[in-house]
C-alpha cells in the first residue's frame, strides 16, 4: 500500500501541474492584478491553515519576532513575487512551455548553488547529469526566435528563492504567510488604486472573475500544505524543491 505521505505529496505535485489551466482563466485579467489578488488571499488562507497547525503558528510568531529573518523572509518575498508574477505573464502570452523550462533550468541552479554556497559534494554521475542538462537548457535557448527571458526569470527568480529559504529556518507554510504579509500593503495599495481609478477587473468584469481571483489564493496553498504535510509523513523524504 502506498505511503500517506506519498499521496500527499503527489497530491501536492499535480496542483501546481495544474496550474496554467487555472490561471488561463484569468487570462482577461492584467497580470499585476492577478498577481496582487494571489498575494491578498493567500495571506488569508494561510491564516485560517496556521491558526489550525499549533506547530506553525509558533513557527509563525518566532519569525515575528526575529528581525533577521524577517529581513531574509523579505527578501524571499520579493524573488517569490517576481517568480509568480512572471509565471502569470506567460500564462496570459501563451509562454508556457517557455516558464517551464525556467522550472527545467531551475535545478540546475539549485546544484550550483549548493555546491557553491552549501560546499555539497556530488558524483560523477551526478556531474553528467549536469551536464546533460546543461546541454539542453542551452539547446533551447540558441534555438529559439526571441530571446527566452521568461523561462530565465522563472528559474532565476525560483532558484533563488529555493538557495535563500534553505538558509532560513522558518518552515515553508508560515514563511509563505510572513512573506504575503510583508508585501500586503504594495498588494493592497495597488488593487485600491485600481478600483478608485475604475481599472480593475475585480468586481467589474462578471461574477466568474471575482470567484477565480479570490479562489487564487486557495489554489495556491493548497498544493504547498499537501507538499509540506507529505514531506512530514515520508521517513526519508528526497530533496526537492516546491513550486508555488
Amino acid at each position: 500500500m502506498m505511503n500517506k505521505g506519498i499521496i500527499l505529496v503527489l497530491a501536492g505535485y499535480i496542483g501546481w501541474g495544474l496550474f496554467p489551466l487555472y490561471w488561463v482563466l484569468l487570462k482577461h485579467v492584467s497580470a499585476t492584478e492577478v498577481l496582487a489578488h494571489r498575494m491578498l488571499w493567500s495571506a488569508l488562507v494561510l491564516l485560517v491553515f496556521i491558526g489550525f497547525v499549533r506547530a506553525w503558528r509558533v513557527e509563525f510568531f518566532l519569525a515575528l519576532s526575529n528581525k533577521k529573518e524577517l529581513v531574509w523572509l523579505f527578501v524571499t518575498a520579493v524573488l517569490i513575487t517576481i517568480n509568480w508574477g512572471v509565471y502569470i505573464i506567460a500564462v496570459n502570452n501563451d509562454r508556457v512551455v517557455e516558464a517551464s523550462m525556467g522550472y527545467f533550468l531551475s535545478p540546475l541552479i539549485h546544484m550550483l548553488g549548493g555546491i557553491i554556497i552549501f560546499k555539497e559534494r556530488i558524483g560523477s554521475l551526478k556531474k553528467l547529469a549536469i551536464a546533460f542538462a546543461t546541454t539542453g537548457v542551452f539547446y533551447y535557448i540558441f534555438s529559439v526566435d526571441t530571446f527566452p527571458w521568461v523561462g530565465l526569470a522563472v528559474g532565476f527568480s525560483f532558484a533563488s528563492y529555493g538557495i535563500l529559504r534553505k538558509m532560513i529556518a522558518t518552515p515553508a507554510v508560515p514563511g509563505l504567510l510572513v512573506e504575503t504579509l510583508l508585501l500586503i500593503p504594495l498588494s493592497l495599495g495597488f488593487v485600491l488604486y485600481l478600483a478608485i481609478n475604475q481599472q480593475a477587473a475585480f468586481l467589474n468584469t462578471n461574477t466568474s472573475t471575482d470567484v477565480w481571483l479570490i479562489l487564487a489564493g486557495l489554489v495556491t496553498v493548497i498544493p504547498l500544505v499537501l507538499f509540506t504535510a507529505g514531506s512530514r509523513l515520508i521517513p526519508r523524504p528526497p530533496v526537492v524543491f516546491y513550486s508555488i
